[in-house]
């Protein structure tokens, strides 16, 4: 019995080192920097394309930039047959302080931002 109390003390002491995330609002990304703001965290869900997955014997890459540096995320190739599509697995979570922009054949960037509460 003693040590049931032990372990379950260490646990409910783990869950308060932890930390809750609370729905806040979401986000459309546009080619403007943004930044997570303090206090905050952003879940990267998708892209909008600005343009059409169809090539013309070529390879199509969509972009996003994470603190100034271009990330693939999807990608599009056609060399004489049906295209082909890749894309890169998500969501992409971001934290406060990190920087945010539409990149290469990307309209919009959806985001759902969340408080980090204690």
């Amino acid at each position: 019995m003693k040590t049931l109390l032990v372990l379950l003390a260490f646990a409910l002491g783990g869950l308060s080192w932890g930390q809750t995330l609370q729905f806040s609002q979401v986000l459309l990304v546009s080619s403007n920097t943004q930044t997570v703001p303090a206090g905050k965290v952003w879940k990267v869900e998708n892209i909008l394309a600005s343009s059409s997955l169809v090539v013309n014997n070529s390879i199509k890459n969509f972009t996003i930039t994470v603190d100034n540096t271009s990330i693939f995320v999807a990608g599009a190739v056609e060399y004489g047959g049906p295209s082909t599509a890749n894309q890169l697995v998500q969501p992409i979570w971001l934290p406060a302080g990190s920087s945010l922009a539409a990149g290469q054949n990307v309209f919009r960037v959806s985001v759902i931002e969340f408080n980090v509460l204690p």
